[in-house]
């Protein structure tokens, strides 16, 4: 069938100018068709359930708030884990779902999860509406930022109006504001003027309620028809609130709101302030929705953005934009693609002659054409890893087409007609050539067995892979031999370095077969040797970080430090931040209130808390990388940290999946003491170890707690209960949102709360005979003094309490200096040396957990390959022993991937691993070619030393044309010639260098080994 339909293209050569033209312009819209983003999006299966509590502590949030959801969602199947961080004033409960769970699965579970808070009823009422559920993906992270400076006034229309109009742009999921909170009325009661008035808190708030409301009263027929009857009596603007009557009698005089009270209007307090590059201000972060393309939306928002007024006083500062790393690979790919195209067909060129090597090149763009409009059928984005996927195939894309175009040049060599002579070209080196690149194939395809967000994360590498093999062996079998018939491709003349290079070959074959023993033994040696190197030497790194642009310093103060003194230690930090950095800064966004590690949070929960995020600028514009910047920077605010005493922590912002920190423990228990018992041990235990820094733990203290402890017998008394006292505190102090109206069409709360002096204390508020004391009124309308009903007590709280499954938990980090141990080293010893713990249960998370995981993934999926590849090499040669000889050269070319690792001191990582997979594919395919042409000269199937030495002569310019053009289509990739990125660079280097001591493997070992194997009898039977 095969023969028919490369007969049938030689016979009309139309057919595949057609197929050309086809290819062509398919792939030139697939191009610009298809999404392009920096990196592919991931379904993280997760998902975040937000629930805010207002002035509630830590531990009333976990027990008000996470703990009633955390039951509810015991009920929910296929989910992982439940982390739930319960911090003051917010419950953020994280659900992790099972790694891979289907799209529809994920959807029921979130549909389950929603069922599940609904179905929670006994929520406190104060909560602001009702928990906020959304699944997170790495498409929730923005793909612009903007950080603002100037006065509020002028940033919030301005922003307000900015965030309105970048909505409408086609391709945008939302905006994220931050540090320009919604306004609000405050009303602040004067609690002198309202305690002489006999006038309690409650009725305040009661009077103001009921003044402002609205609503239907039914309908009534008269005699004019039908009316509808409606009672209306909300403030037609804000500050007709101040008229509301609080008491009267019945000569109409009273007290109204504006006697014991005045009113501000100001920014709802998020407890977060909102500082870029040294001065405040506010942040901006646009996000793209899925299906939208990154560079398209992203020139929208540019666009848009630089034809903007700023308003006087107020500066922009471009942060990031991730469109520029994308145009970056894009680039690259294309940059490195033509430079391989033109070293290949130098080659090619040089070794045969211009035509053949024209056609044997144009292999190389029709099959990427091929490649992007598999990308576009199957909606796949063209990103980093699927990039990866097309810079791997690059070097092999013209192996089959060299196979057949040599062939064809040896047959018209032998005076064969042109189409006589690429007719049998396919016939004699179809099965060769099919078994190598169904080897490459079946060696890429366990890596679709690597499991979790990493496994999905470079998925599509493999599938481009085969995809373009399936492309290069169509294109090698219908469409090459009808150019090189109708082109009239002529006999190569003898190369005179061609030559040379055989009689070279010749020579050392001779000698090395004369020892084979003694070669065997010398190359065992070496692998051995290499093997030491890459266990002992080369550290794991399963996404290396070099091209990182951005990191970030979480900072805690003392507990109890107010936001003043927080923000000026944060401005000598920063001060720090600019000095280092200097030359390679972008920009700085810090925030004061909270220390989380997300640019779009904007709600804060402590004052003695601080994160500052650095943006850097873009990787191959800098001299130094954010590791380097970062372990500089380090120095620096130690000394500020002992200085001003305060905690800190730098943390890199990882490019690809998540993968956690460097060391990331986990103490579980519900015991308070036994778990800070094992959380000191541990983090004493990790201190000691070389290589590691920076221990700490999520356990923070918070602000001092002033207990009031109500006398129940004395407040029955009085007719007051518990939650009457609760509430006048809650709106006496943080203020408690009564009523609204709305402006515009935006919603105009107002808030009750007592005026900033008394705030200040709360001492002050309950004490005896003060005319400053809260003013709490009992139903027969008397006002209370505290002091005879409650005791008042301080105590230490936790600003955070986490849980995982509902039991608390802390967890302990450190960071890993990579030159002197490694995240996994570090586990090792910390499973080997810590002690257990009572009641306390340990567990390790991170980077290490994520790295062996990612290595045993492909650990199996080599061995699958391995094996996959003996089965068809087996059934391809009918023999059992045959495959031994290719399969048994494999080991050897550890030598060159130590040697590419070692001299460029490259981490082992996933995209080396994916490299080796594909320098075995490699290989094998070469060896098969050699080990068939050998077998085919010989009688009987057993190979004389004479057949070996004529067999891998003749195979001698196929393969050192494959290799050498394999190689040079991945080194400008490597050495970043046309432009550099870490992740593409590593792989392609490996598969350089990999394969240039693959060659000697090819051609020296290869014939050692058959040589071996030619006295065992080759069987016969089918297998």
């Amino acid at each position: 069938m095969m023969l028919k339909l490369t007969k049938f293209f030689l016979e009309r050569k139309m057919w595949g100018d057609l197929v050309v033209i086809a290819l062509i312009f398919l792939g030139i819209t697939a191009v610009l068709q298809s999404r392009k983003e920096g990196f592919p999006e991931l379904s993280l299966n997760k998902v975040q359930i937000l629930t805010v509590y207002p002035g509630a502590s830590a531990e009333d949030v976990e027990i008000d708030i996470t703990l009633k959801i955390e039951e509810k969602l015991k009920e929910v199947e296929n989910i992982k884990e439940v982390i739930s961080y319960s911090e003051d004033g917010v419950s953020r409960i994280l659900v992790q779902g099972l790694e891979n769970l289907s799209p529809q699965t994920f959807r029921r579970l979130f549909t389950d999860i929603d069922n599940a808070v609904a179905a929670t009823d006994d929520l406190p009422p104060t909560i602001s509406g009702r928990p906020v559920i959304d699944e997170i993906t790495s498409a929730d992270s923005p793909v612009y930022e903007l950080a603002y400076t100037g006065d509020y006034t002028k940033l919030k229309p301005y922003l307000e109006d900015l965030a309105t109009r970048l909505r409408k742009i086609k391709g945008i999921a939302g905006v994220d504001l931050v540090g320009v909170p919604d306004e609000e009325i405050v009303i602040l009661i004067d609690a002198s003027k309202a305690k002489n008035a006999r006038i309690g808190i409650q009725q305040i708030a009661a009077s103001i309620e009921g003044r402002n409301i609205n609503g239907s009263g039914g309908s009534i027929t008269t005699v004019e028809g039908e009316r509808q009857i409606s009672l209306y009596s909300k403030f037609s603007q804000y500050r007709e609130v101040l008229e509301t009557p609080i008491i009267s009698n019945d000569l109409g005089f009273g007290v109204k709101l504006r006697d014991i009270a005045r009113i501000e209007r100001r920014p709802i307090d998020q407890k977060m302030l909102v500082r870029n590059n040294g001065k405040r201000g506010a942040f901006l972060a646009i996000r793209k929705n899925g299906p939208a393309d990154l560079l398209e939306t992203t020139d929208r928002v540019q666009h848009l953005i630089s034809n903007e007024k700023l308003p006087p006083g107020v500066e922009q500062i471009a942060l990031f934009d991730q469109s520029k790393l994308t145009r970056d690979r894009i680039s690259l790919l294309v940059s490195n693609a033509v430079m391989g195209f033109i070293l290949v067909f130098a080659v090619l060129t040089f070794f045969l002659n211009y035509r053949a090597a024209f056609w044997a090149g144009v292999g190389i763009p029709l099959t990427l054409l091929g490649m992007l409009i598999v990308l576009k059928l199957l909606d796949i984005s063209i990103n980093l890893i699927s990039l990866g996927g097309f810079i791997i195939i690059l070097g092999m894309l013209v192996d089959d087409a060299v196979v057949i175009t040599e062939e064809f040049i040896t047959n018209r060599g032998k005076g064969l007609p042109l189409k006589e002579a690429a007719l049998l070209a396919v016939q004699r080196m179809w099965p060769p050539v099919v078994a190598s690149s169904t080897t490459t194939m079946i060696a890429f395809a366990p890596l679709f067995a690597v499991g979790g967000f990493p496994g999905a994360f470079i998925w599509t590498i493999p599938l481009m892979v085969i995809v373009g093999l399936l492309f290069s062996l169509a294109e090698s079998f219908f469409l090459l031999p009808s150019h090189l018939a109708h082109s009239k491709v002529d006999a190569a003349e003898e190369n005179k370095l061609m030559k040379r290079l055989e009689m070279l070959y010749l020579k050392t074959l001779h000698v090395v077969l004369h020892h084979k023993f003694k070669t065997l033994t010398a190359f065992i040696v070496l692998t051995i040797i290499s093997m030491l190197l890459l266990m002992n030497f080369i550290r794991k790194d399963p996404f290396p970080q070099d091209s990182a642009e951005s990191f970030s310093v979480s900072l805690e103060f003392p507990a109890g430090s107010t936001s003043e003194h927080s923000e000026k230690i944060l401005e000598l930090v920063e001060n720090e931040i600019q000095t280092v950095a200097a030359g390679d800064l972008a920009g700085i966004s810090s925030r004061v209130g909270t220390n989380a590690e997300a640019t779009t949070l904007d709600r804060g929960t402590q004052n003695n808390l601080a994160i500052s995020f650095i943006y850097l600028t873009p990787y191959n514009t800098r001299q130094r990388t954010a590791d380097l910047i970062i372990s500089e920077l380090d120095e620096k605010i130690s000394r500020l940290a002992v200085t001003h005493k305060f905690t800190y922590s730098l943390n890199l912002n990882r490019i690809g999946p998540p993968m956690g920190k460097d060391i990331e423990i986990r103490v579980i228990s519900n015991d308070d003491a036994k778990r800070l018992i094992a959380e000191n041990h541990i983090k004493k235990y990790l201190s000691s170890l070389e290589g590691v820094s920076g221990v700490t733990s999520d356990r923070m203290v918070g602000t001092p707690q002033i207990i009031v402890q109500p006398n129940h017998d004395r407040l029955a008394v009085t007719g007051l209960k518990a939650d009457e006292l609760l509430t006048a505190i809650r709106m006496a102090i943080d203020g408690v949102q009564i009523t609204e109206i709305y402006e515009n069409n935006t919603e105009l709360p107002f808030r009750i709360k007592v005026e900033t002096p008394l705030n200040r204390s709360l001492i002050n508020m309950l004490a005896v005979n003060s005319t400053k004391s809260l003013p709490i009124a009992n139903p027969q309308g008397n006002i209370i003094n505290l002091d005879t009903l409650v005791t008042l007590r301080e105590k230490e709280t936790e600003a955070s309490i986490t849980h995982i499954d509902s039991v608390r938990m802390t967890s302990v980090y450190a960071k890993i200096d990579t030159k002197k141990t490694s995240p996994l080293e570090v586990m090792k010893l910390a499973q080997k040396d810590l002690p257990e713990f009572e009641s306390v249960k340990i567990e390790y998370d991170g980077q290490p957990v994520e790295t062996v995981t990612i290595f045993g993934d492909l650990s199996f999926a080599g061995l699958l390959a391995v094996l996959g590849i003996y089965l068809v090499i087996a059934l391809i040669f009918n023999s059992y022993t045959r495959p031994l000889v290719v399969m048994l050269s494999l080991p050897f070319m550890v030598v060159g991937i130590a040697f590419a690792l070692v001299v460029h001191n490259i981490p082992g990582s996933m995209m080396v691993g994916i490299a080796t997979v594909g320098l075995m594919g490699v290989i094998v395919n070469a060896s098969i070619v050699l080990v068939d042409t050998i077998y085919s000269l010989a009688e009987n199937g057993r190979p004389t030393v004479l057949n070996i030495i004529e067999g891998a002569r003749s195979r001698l310019r196929p393969v050192f044309l494959t290799v050498s053009t394999t190689v040079l289509g991945v080194l400008p990739t490597g050495y970043g010639i046309g432009g550099f990125d870490p992740f593409l660079s590593h792989m392609s280097l490996v598969l350089a260098y990999g394969l240039l001591f693959a060659t000697l493997i090819i051609l020296i070992v290869v014939p050692v080994m058959l040589s071996l194997f030619k006295q065992i009898p080759t069987p016969q039977k089918e297998v």
